[in-house]
């Protein structure tokens, strides 16, 4: 089990950039945010990426994820030798794929949109079930204290490997470019992430309100940012929202 899980985790950091630890130690830890899932490519998935609920039906995401969107899982156990565990049934939930809007082009514009279909067995919509945050188009100021939910890749400890855990940190700019992509709305934050946090939203510890999509790496024991993309300034993020919050109405 343990050379599965090294293959694993070699596998991931070349396709996710895995350095994006914010200093000399990981100081993630174990949390269960409900209104906070892990994306699969089916039931039986083995890893993925992060989602939020923002309404009793819509979710978002990363667009670099499109390939797990398929199902949600809320309320998960730790993991086992590395392994993911699944919920109960009754915390599954398929992905429309029919109402999925995105773009995967770097940080400032790597995004997902979409509705999550009710259980099919409790009839009940993940948002009604999980609870959801708010979006905020406002945006906020370098230093804004942030907080990250998601299910990142763990090398240290197998029981937390893509187990949901959360980190707090700050903003350190909306709007100042980045390696690629869409310079004028890259977010760059010092929140402890991994593989498989791509999509975990970035939230303004102040007001409870989702702000950006967390997407990319970049942090180092000693110098960088993490990287993402700022709701307020990307005017077809914040319409792909705004339409999928009033269809829900």
């Amino acid at each position: 089990m343990k050379i599965l899980l090294s293959i694993i985790l070699g596998f991931t950091s070349v396709n996710a950039m895995e350095k994006t630890i914010c200093g000399p130690s990981d100081d993630r830890a174990p949390s269960n945010v409900r209104e906070i899932g892990r994306l699969l490519d089916s039931r039986v998935g083995t890893g993925g990426c992060t989602l939020t609920m923002i309404s009793e039906n819509c979710g978002i995401s990363a667009g670099h994820c499109k390939d797990v969107l398929k199902v949600a899982e809320f309320n998960t156990p730790g993991s086992i030798g590395g392994d993911i565990q699944h919920p109960g049934a009754e915390d599954v939930y398929d992905i429309d794929q029919s109402s999925i809007e995105y773009a995967s082009n770097g940080p400032g514009d790597d995004w997902a949109v979409f509705k999550v279909k009710a259980n099919e067995i409790t009839g009940k919509s993940a948002g009604a079930a999980q609870g959801y945050y708010q979006v905020s188009f406002e945006t906020p100021v370098s230093g804004t204290p942030l907080s990250i939910t998601g299910y990142g890749l763990d090398r240290d400890e197998p029981t937390k490997n893509l187990a949901q855990q959360a980190h707090r940190g700050e903003l350190v700019s909306i709007g100042q470019g980045g390696w690629f992509g869409r310079a004028e709305s890259t977010l760059d934050h010092k929140v402890d992430t991994m593989g498989g946090n791509s999509g975990s939203t970035i939230i303004n510890s102040e007001t409870g309100k989702v702000i950006g999509i967390h997407t990319h790496g970049g942090c180092g024991r000693y110098s960088g940012s993490n990287q993402g993309t700022a709701i307020s300034k990307h005017e077809t993020l914040m319409n792909a929202i705004r339409s999928c919050l009033e269809s829900d109405k």
